[in-house]
C-alpha cells in the first residue's frame, strides 16, 4: 500500500474483510497518509481492522455496524429519530448545543461497543476540569462546565444508548445505566418569605414590574406564560370581580427560539408556533421571538385571580388605551397584556433586570424571577392546609409531586410557629 498524490492531497486505498468495495482515504500530508498506512497494517496483523463508520450501511450490513457505530453517528441519528419527534424546541436547542460542545469533541469519535460504565464516568470527571462554552446572552469568565452540565449530558447519553439497544446497535446492558455520577454539593434556591415578597409589593413603583410579581405570586405563573398572556385571555368584567370570579386562561407563553431549531421541528409539523414578532434588526439573526405553546400540556390551565391582581390588570388595560390614543400609529398592538410602550413585547432578561433593580435599590434579599412562583406555591400549600391538587390547579404541574417535592419552602418562622403549637 502507498500514498499517492491527488491534487494538493494524498489519498491511499485498501480493502477491508466483510467490506465490499474498495476504501479511499484522502491525507493532507503524506506523513499523515504514512501515518494511516501504518495504523491499517498493524490492525490487518491483529485482525481487527475495520471500515470507517459512516461508509457501513447499518440496514444492509447490521453485524458491521455493531462493530463500527461511533458515538457521533449515533447521537446524530438519535436526534433525527428520536429528538425531533420527542423534545421541545428549547430541549432541542439545549441537546444539541451539549452533543456539538460537551460530547462529540470528547467522545464523538470513540465506538459505542466498546464503551464501558468506567470509561464513561472517567468522562464525566474530565468534563469537569474543561472550560464551559460561552453561548450568547450567557457569557461568562473562566468558568469550568457544571456538575448540572454533566448531568444533562450523562442523561443524553444514557437515552441515546438506550435506543441504539432498541435499534439492534448494541447488544448487551446500557453501560450507562450504572454510571456513579460525580458528587456535587447541591445549594438552595434563594425564596422570599410571605412577608418579604408583600415587602417587595409595597415598594415596587415600576408597573410593568409589579404586575409581573402580582402575576408570579397572586397566580403561580411561569415568566414566559406572564409575558406571553393577552387580553383576549384575561376576563376582569366588574361583575365578574365582585362575585370573585375574574380568571385568566393560560395557553402560551413567550419564548426567544432558534431558527434553526424551530425549522427542523416545523419540518415534523412540531414547531407549535402561534406567533412570530417581526425582527428590529434585519442582520442575520439565528433566533426569533415567538408566542408558542406552553411547557406542557398541563399548563394549559384557567386560573382565579385575586380581586388585588384583577384590579392591577385594569389599571394596565386603562393605561395601555391611553398609550393607543396618544401614539396612534406608533403603537404596535399585539394585545399583550405586559407590554413596552411601543406595544413590543418584554423579553425575560428586561424584566429580570427591572427585579434586580428593585432588589438593590431596596436593599432586598438577592431572588430570582422563578424563584418567586416557588413562594406562590408555598404560601398556597400553607392557606390552603396542603391542598396538593388545588395549587397544582394553579401552577399547572403534570405530577402532583412536583408541587410538594420542589416548590414548598418551609421557612423559619413557619417552623417556629409549628414547634410553639408543639408546645402547646
Amino acid at each position: 500500500m502507498k500514498a499517492h498524490k491527488h491534487g494538493e492531497k494524498y489519498r491511499i486505498t485498501y480493502r477491508c474483510p466483510n467490506y465490499p468495495n474498495l476504501i479511499n482515504e484522502t491525507f493532507d500530508s503524506e506523513e499523515e497518509a504514512n501515518l494511516r498506512i501504518a495504523q491499517i497494517m498493524l490492525e490487518k496483523k491483529r485482525g481487527t481492522l475495520l471500515p470507517p463508520a459512516h461508509l457501513v450501511d447499518p440496514d444492509a450490513n447490521p453485524d458491521l455496524a455493531r462493530e463500527t457505530m461511533t458515538v457521533e453517528q449515533l447521537m446524530t441519528e438519535y436526534v433525527s429519530l428520536y429528538g425531533l419527534n420527542k423534545w421541545s424546541e428549547s430541549t432541542l436547542s439545549s441537546n444539541q448545543h451539549r452533543i456539538e460542545h460537551y460530547i462529540l469533541p470528547y467522545i464523538g469519535q470513540l465506538p459505542i461497543k466498546p464503551l464501558t460504565t468506567h470509561r464513561l464516568e472517567l468522562f464525566y470527571q474530565k468534563l469537569l476540569t474543561e472550560p464551559a462554552v460561552k453561548t450568547k446572552g450567557h457569557e461568562h469568565q473562566n468558568k469550568t462546565i457544571t456538575h448540572s452540565v454533566v448531568d444533562k449530558v450523562h442523561s443524553l447519553i444514557r437515552s441515546a444508548l438506550n435506543q441504539a439497544i432498541r435499534w439492534d446497535y448494541l447488544r448487551g446492558a446500557n453501560p450507562a445505566m450504572t454510571v456513579e455520577l460525580p458528587k456535587q454539593k447541591k445549594t438552595k434556591r434563594e425564596v422570599w418569605t410571605d412577608q418579604e415578597a408583600f415587602q417587595a409589593l409595597a415598594l415596587c413603583t415600576d408597573p410593568i414590574l409589579k404586575l409581573c410579581l402580582l402575576l408570579a405570586l397572586g397566580c403561580s405563573m411561569r415568566i414566559g406564560e406572564i409575558l406571553a398572556l393577552t387580553w383576549d385571555c384575561v376576563h376582569i368584567e366588574d361583575e365578574l370581580i365582585e362575585k370573585d370570579e375574574a380568571y385568566l386562561y393560560v395557553d402560551k407563553e413567550l419564548r426567544r427560539c432558534k431558527k434553526s431549531s424551530l425549522e427542523k421541528l416545523r419540518g415534523k409539523g412540531r414547531d407549535e408556533v402561534f406567533f412570530t414578532f417581526p425582527e428590529l434588526k434585519q442582520t442575520g439573526c439565528t433566533t426569533s421571538l415567538v408566542l408558542k405553546t406552553p411547557k406542557t400540556e398541563s399548563s394549559v390551565r384557567t386560573i382565579y385571580l385575586p380581586a388585588t391582581v384583577a384590579e392591577s390588570m385594569k389599571a394596565m388595560y386603562d393605561y395601555q388605551l391611553g398609550l393607543k390614543g396618544d401614539l396612534c400609529g406608533e403603537y404596535t398592538d399585539y394585545n399583550l397584556v405586559i407590554a413596552q410602550d411601543n406595544g413590543r413585547p418584554f423579553e425575560e432578561r428586561l424584566i429580570a433586570l427591572k427585579l434586580k433593580d428593585l432588589i438593590s435599590a431596596n436593599n432586598l434579599r438577592p431572588v430570582v424571577f422563578h424563584s418567586l412562583r416557588h413562594s406562590s406555591t408555598g404560601l398556597k400549600l400553607k392557606i390552603s392546609g396542603g391542598d396538593i391538587k388545588a395549587v397544582q390547579g394553579d401552577t399547572g404541574h403534570a405530577v402532583a409531586d412536583m408541587v410538594t417535592n420542589v416548590y414548598s419552602h418551609i421557612v423559619d418562622e413557619d417552623r417556629k410557629t409549628l414547634a410553639k403549637k408543639v408546645d402547646e
